[in-house]
């Protein structure tokens, strides 16, 4: 994490620069960020770059020179072509710190390893350009922008990732519904995780957004079937990543219901298996009152028993109480689905 002593907003693109990384970390409430501080202007195909050594990487013709003009014209009236050219360069610039965002325990090795595993790259850079996509504005705000630029946030631009981001918007607004979270919650969850914990993170929000956890019994394989089925649908979305936006995004909203019907399909099976085995624990049947014989109102008490044979020992009667204790199945939360929640490219 990188504080200077700046004035509250940036007035050139150095200050921008070393201002950028802390602001997100703070935008997105992350425990800490792996940037080093260090950024390199690079000429290539890749506009940014999050490397995992902690440095960034940032396109000097599409990037950094956009950004440069902004500040050598501050204040002055831009078209609409100019400003949406700084805005896309603010965004990457967001995106690849997002990219960095992570908990106080996280570790670039531990995410590398994460990033590379089924699904995993899909999911990290769907979650991060999404949220970057959500957070722009307020980026640009919080930095001043929308001063030195008059306009800049009443102007769009497209965004990346066509094949990843609508599924993954598609899979964070149904865990938001049925867990009961604000719009954009899982997501903005998700974004503060480096790859390492976004999977486990994503398989818990959908774990618990079902009764499974009141239900199942510690040491089931239910989290293992979610998570298959999360990382082999998610993987999927390379297939579209190299198609048109439009096709793209309709190929990536459909794999993303198709990917939400069997995580449905999973849990409703799971539960309907605990369901039937165990009892309401909150609802007993009502006793069953039946006349006693004989016997047993001798035994019971109800009527004095026979003195006919005073000097013959009675036999000692185990009886069971009448009163017998019902334990119904356990249905707190098991200490492994109540742990809290707690993500490059």
């Amino acid at each position: 994490m990188t504080t200077m002593a700046v004035s509250p907003h940036p007035t050139s693109v150095l200050e921008l620069l070393a201002m950028s990384g802390e602001t997100a970390r703070a935008l997105a409430g992350a425990d800490q960020s792996a940037w080093n501080g260090h950024i390199i202007e690079s000429s290539s195909a890749m506009l940014g770059l999050a490397h995992w050594d902690g440095t960034l990487y940032l396109d000097r013709e599409s990037i950094v020179d956009p950004l440069r003009h902004l500040y050598e014209h501050a204040g002055a009236s831009r078209p609409t072509p100019t400003l949406v050219a700084y805005r896309e360069s603010l965004a990457t610039l967001l995106h690849e710190h997002a990219h960095f965002l992570g908990p106080a325990d996280a570790t670039q090795e531990a995410a590398r390893e994460a990033f590379t595993k089924l699904g995993g790259r899909q999911l990290e850079e769907g979650v991060t350009e999404a949220w970057a996509q959500d957070h722009l504005d307020d980026f640009i705000h919080r930095l001043g922008i929308d001063k030195v630029a008059p306009g800049i946030d009443s102007v769009r631009s497209n965004g990346y990732y066509a094949a990843f981001v609508p599924a993954v918007r598609e899979i964070t607004t149904d865990l938001d519904t049925r867990n009961g979270f604000p719009p954009g919650e899982s997501l903005s969850l998700l974004n503060r995780q480096t790859a390492a914990g976004q999977f486990p993170l994503l398989v818990d929000l959908t774990y618990n957004a079902a009764r499974l956890p009141d239900l199942e019994p510690p040491g089931t394989d239910t989290r293992s079937r979610l998570e298959s089925i999360l990382r082999s649908g998610l993987a999927h979305l390379e297939t579209y990543e190299l198609s048109p936006p439009d096709l793209a995004t309709t190929n990536s909203l459909a794999t993303a219901n198709q990917v939400l019907a069997h995580l449905d399909h999973e849990t409703r099976i799971a539960e309907a298996n605990n369901t039937f085995s165990q009892p309401d624990p909150c609802v007993l049947p009502p006793p069953t009152r039946r006349i006693p014989s004989p016997h047993e109102s001798a035994l019971s008490g109800v009527s004095p028993p026979s003195t006919a044979l005073p000097s013959a020992a009675l036999p000692s009667t185990a009886r069971a109480s009448s009163a017998t204790h019902l334990h119904p199945a356990h249905t707190h939360r098991s200490p492994r689905s109540a742990q809290s929640l707690e993500r490059h490219g």
